[in-house]
């Protein structure tokens, strides 16, 4: 959520946004990438991570690759490549409401 709450770049609460839950299948696999994997994952301008995330999803390695979150470190981000052989194996839950908190907001 905060990746995108970082993209939107709107500067306000915002009122639509929404939350699924994704329930991956056992035998779906899952490619992990660490940030030293690929020099420049960081970089401003994302040629090494979009470069990497294009070819993972052409090569159709895996269903789903697990990618360091740039805008809250520790944490991560899945991408989810819906032309594997394995997409049907992974199921979300019924969308629900984010409810953000309006300190994330405040300007004091």
């Amino acid at each position: 959520m905060l990746e995108a709450l970082a993209h939107s770049n709107i500067g306000r609460v915002p009122k639509t946004q929404i939350w699924i839950e994704i329930l991956i299948g056992e035998s779906v696999q899952i490619e992990e990438l660490d940030e030293q994997d690929v020099p420049g994952w960081h970089a401003s301008n994302q040629r090494a991570s979009r470069d990497y995330g294009d070819r993972w999803y052409d090569q159709k390695r895996t269903a789903m690759l697990l990618v360091p979150s740039i805008v809250a470190r520790p944490e991560r981000n899945i991408a989810i490549n819906q032309d594997h052989a394995d997409f049907s194996k992974i199921r979300a839950t019924a969308p629900k409401p984010v409810i953000w908190d309006q300190r994330l907001f405040s300007r004091d």
